[in-house]
């Protein structure tokens, strides 16, 4: 019978995480919030361990591997951060492990997975897409006995990134009305579904996808996860063939709308991020605050919050989080 991610699991997973990550810093952004007509905060995960968020589920699942599990190793597949939270775990822990990157991995994150894992890590190129990556390391998996580390189909993994939720919260000091949350195989807006649910159950939660990589708007669709018959990796972070089969089933209970971002409106919030912000931000990292801004059919109503993932192609991304003041009257119950 597999395991269900519940809130508990990510309270356990923050306080494994908390000698290990940062406390990221939550700002105020003048930009957003003139353009959304309310407060906007960002949350700084370019200033995280890894600069992204995803060394939070990499080193939750390593720290939770038996002796004789950490004795075979470990092996994954990744993009770019998630290697590179697992190459800084496997340092950290002492820990041998494979990282598979595609062929489209970035050379900047490359070079950043070597210098994080070590002697103890090694980088293979397997595949043009993380879906062939994926493939190459789970062959590697069955072949050596080596643990797969899973970037976002395994309840350790989103434990530990659910726990951006958990600071969000603690740091704003109100729940929030809306949360906006980018999607790839949905690691992280699992994570985050789960606590949010547990504790701001009445928050709206919409997951924001790549147009030319909607491999979860595609599943909730067909009634289950599917191959995608043609993949887009401009937003290779979140170029996802096929979502989780553990992600999945909690995307569709527990998230109000996934909505598809096309690239256009994506490479105008990397602009704006990067001319106004002074924020460098890969694709994916600008997905959730191009949704806020094209694609989400409401006007913004009451308190509410938006998040979306930190990027890495240099040296800096964003995870931001938008929160706005109560409405006057007129608002109606809902979020937006």
């Amino acid at each position: 019978m597999s395991v269900r991610l519940t809130a508990t699991m990510i309270d356990q997973a923050a306080e494994r995480l908390r000698p290990v990550v940062r406390r990221t810093p939550l700002e105020p952004n003048e930009r957003l919030s003139g353009l959304l007509g309310g407060q906007v905060l960002l949350k700084r995960e370019d200033a995280q361990v890894c600069r992204s968020y995803k060394v939070r589920g990499a080193f939750n699942l390593i720290a939770s591997l038996t002796q004789d599990e950490r004795r075979r190793g470990v092996v994954c597949a990744s993009a770019g951060n998630h290697g590179q939270g697992v190459a800084f775990a496997c340092a950290r822990l002492g820990i041998s492990g494979r990282v598979y990157v595609p062929s489209t991995t970035p050379r900047q994150k490359r070079e950043r997975i070597a210098a994080l894992g070590g002697d103890r890590v090694e980088i293979v190129v397997g595949g043009g897409t993380y879906d062939e990556a994926s493939g190459a390391a789970h062959d590697d998996s069955e072949r050596t006995g080596a643990v797969y580390v899973h970037p976002f189909d395994d309840v350790r993994t989103m434990a530990g990134q659910g726990t951006v939720g958990l600071e969000i919260l603690e740091q704003s000091g109100e729940l929030p009305g809306t949360v906006v949350v980018p999607v790839g195989g949905g690691g992280l807006i699992s994570g985050l579904a789960v606590w949010l649910r547990e504790h701001s159950p009445a928050t709206r939660i919409v997951g924001a996808e790549p147009a030319g990589a909607a491999s979860m708007r595609a599943a909730l669709d067909h009634g289950g996860p599917l191959a995608l018959p043609e993949l887009d990796t401009f937003v290779d972070g979140a170029a996802v063939g096929r979502v989780g089969e553990a992600t999945f089933p909690l995307v569709k209970e527990l998230v109000d709308e996934v909505v598809a971002v096309d690239e256009g409106a994506i490479c105008t919030e990397m602009l704006d991020l990067y001319q106004t912000d002074g924020i460098i931000a890969e694709p994916a990292g600008a997905l959730a605050g191009a949704a806020a801004r094209e694609v989400l059919p409401y006007a913004p109503r009451g308190r509410w919050c938006a998040w979306c993932r930190a990027g890495t192609t240099t040296s800096a991304g964003t995870t931001r989080c938008w929160s706005a003041p109560s409405c006057t009257s007129g608002c109606g119950t809902t979020s937006w």
